[in-house]
């Protein structure tokens, strides 16, 4: 999954994840990943979203799943501590 996450750090990813996961499909679609965004603070407009899910939905389906969610959270978490 992710070297850069402890087990405790994934654990808390996958509630975050399970909690935006509003219709328990095992994936974040385009409206759930728009509100997750939002509520940690890194607002992002329709292109930036649509930028997001062609970088990290990686298996094409047009969600996001945990394994490309715990992607997207070490990059949004890289970029917040560079900035």
């Amino acid at each position: 999954m992710s070297d850069q996450f402890s087990d405790t750090e994934i654990a808390d990813l996958k509630e975050s994840f399970d909690t935006f996961d509003r219709n328990n499909d095992g994936s974040i679609n385009r409206r759930e990943l728009h509100s997750l965004l939002h509520i940690v603070g890194h607002k992002v407009n329709a292109k930036g979203l649509e930028n997001l899910l062609a970088e990290y939905d990686v298996d094409l389906s047009g969600s996001i799943d945990f394994n490309e969610f715990v992607q997207l959270a070490q990059q949004l978490i890289k970029n917040k501590i560079s900035n």
